[in-house]
Protein backbone atom coordinates (compact mmCIF):
# COMPACT_ATOMS: atom_id res chain seq x y z
CA UNK A 1 0.00 0.00 0.00
CA UNK A 2 1.19 3.49 -0.78
CA UNK A 3 -0.11 6.59 0.94
CA UNK A 4 2.10 9.26 -0.60
CA UNK A 5 4.68 11.36 1.17
CA UNK A 6 5.47 14.99 1.91
CA UNK A 7 2.59 17.36 1.11
CA UNK A 8 0.67 14.47 -0.48
CA UNK A 9 0.72 12.29 2.63
CA UNK A 10 -2.60 10.61 3.37
CA UNK A 11 -3.76 11.66 6.84
CA UNK A 12 -5.65 8.39 7.29
CA UNK A 13 -2.72 6.14 6.43
CA UNK A 14 -2.15 4.84 9.97
CA UNK A 15 -5.79 3.77 10.32
CA UNK A 16 -5.85 2.26 6.81
CA UNK A 17 -2.74 0.19 7.53
CA UNK A 18 -4.19 -1.14 10.80
CA UNK A 19 -7.46 -2.01 9.07
CA UNK A 20 -5.61 -3.77 6.24
CA UNK A 21 -3.46 -5.76 8.68
CA UNK A 22 -6.53 -6.88 10.65
CA UNK A 23 -8.45 -7.77 7.47
CA UNK A 24 -5.60 -9.84 6.01
CA UNK A 25 -4.85 -11.62 9.30
CA UNK A 26 -8.55 -12.51 9.65
CA UNK A 27 -8.78 -13.70 6.02
CA UNK A 28 -5.74 -15.97 6.32
CA UNK A 29 -6.84 -17.32 9.72
CA UNK A 30 -10.37 -18.15 8.52
CA UNK A 31 -9.24 -19.49 5.15
CA UNK A 32 -6.04 -21.26 6.15
CA UNK A 33 -6.03 -23.27 2.91
CA UNK A 34 -5.90 -20.15 0.71
CA UNK A 35 -3.24 -20.63 -2.00
CA UNK A 36 -2.26 -19.15 -5.35
CA UNK A 37 -4.16 -20.81 -8.21
CA UNK A 38 -1.29 -20.14 -10.66
CA UNK A 39 2.47 -20.30 -10.47
CA UNK A 40 3.99 -17.18 -8.90
CA UNK A 41 5.97 -16.44 -12.07
CA UNK A 42 2.68 -16.32 -14.05
CA UNK A 43 1.34 -13.35 -12.07
CA UNK A 44 1.08 -10.19 -14.20
CA UNK A 45 2.30 -6.96 -12.61
CA UNK A 46 1.21 -3.45 -13.53
CA UNK A 47 3.46 -0.44 -13.06
CA UNK A 48 1.70 2.55 -14.54
CA UNK A 49 2.18 6.05 -13.13
CA UNK A 50 -0.77 5.88 -10.71
CA UNK A 51 -1.15 2.28 -9.56
CA UNK A 52 1.43 -0.45 -9.00
CA UNK A 53 0.50 -4.03 -8.18
CA UNK A 54 -0.98 -7.16 -9.71
CA UNK A 55 -3.53 -7.18 -12.54
CA UNK A 56 -5.22 -10.15 -10.85
CA UNK A 57 -4.56 -12.56 -8.00
CA UNK A 58 -6.19 -15.95 -8.69
CA UNK A 59 -6.52 -18.02 -5.52
CA UNK A 60 -7.96 -21.35 -4.48
CA UNK A 61 -8.74 -23.02 -1.15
Amino acid sequence: MAFGHGTHLCLGQALARVELRIALETLFRRMSGLRLAVAEEDLVHTADKIVYGLRSLPVTW
